[in-house]
């Protein structure tokens, strides 16, 4: 099943935790909300989530690193809405959204291992014993599992990440036989 998402409560929790941190606010929400595998998510610049003329977008979709597809164009949340009008406004369009504490020198976006480090210090924040269950993909991981959690569409969840079949969705998603026959007992026609 790899890494473990995070819940709904964690999410709120980690909300609270990072609040006035501009770039642990924008990790957390854009993460959440646009599911996008790291590479990804840390390469996304300023006009990727606010027009020319300064209001944040309704949506962002990207072409991804590792397929080469453009992603659905996937809905921005208030609280990622929030987050980029309150730290984003004054940066210049061709900026990284993530920018580190070097980015003035090197105009690259934060690194993995700095995401990486920075996810594991929000587990330790939430009190788990074992933050090795838990990495970059538990929040690109997190909304899948609650959308496939709420409606067992494992096409729609397929089609959010972008990935080309519904068999390595299943797999990424964690679903076994016993619980696909869990869903078989609890539906009674």
């Amino acid at each position: 099943m790899g890494k473990r998402p995070l819940n709904r409560e964690q999410i709120q929790q980690l909300r609270k935790i990072v609040e006035g941190n501009p770039l642990h606010e924008l990790l957390l929400n854009l993460g959440i909300d646009l599911m996008l595998r790291s590479s990804d998510l840390r390469n996304l610049r300023v006009s990727d989530v606010i027009n020319p003329s300064g209001t944040v977008k309704e949506s962002v979709s990207v072409k991804q690193i590792k397929t080469g597809k453009r992603t659905l164009a996937m809905p921005i949340m208030e609280n990622s809405k929030t987050a980029i009008a309150k730290h984003l406004s004054d940066r210049s369009q061709d900026e990284f959204v993530f920018s580190g504490n070097k980015s003035n020198y090197t105009k690259r976006p934060i690194c993995t291992q700095q995401y990486s480090r920075i996810v594991k210090g929000w587990m330790k924040k939430l009190g788990l014993e074992d933050v090795s269950e838990f990495s970059t993909h538990s929040i690109r991981k997190s909304k899948a599992s609650a959308i496939y959690e709420e409606t067992h569409d494992v096409d729609a969840v397929r089609r959010l990440l972008g990935q080309s079949s519904v068999t390595a969705t299943s797999a990424y998603l964690g679903v076994t036989d016993n619980s696909a026959l869990e869903l078989a007992k609890s539906i009674n026609l």
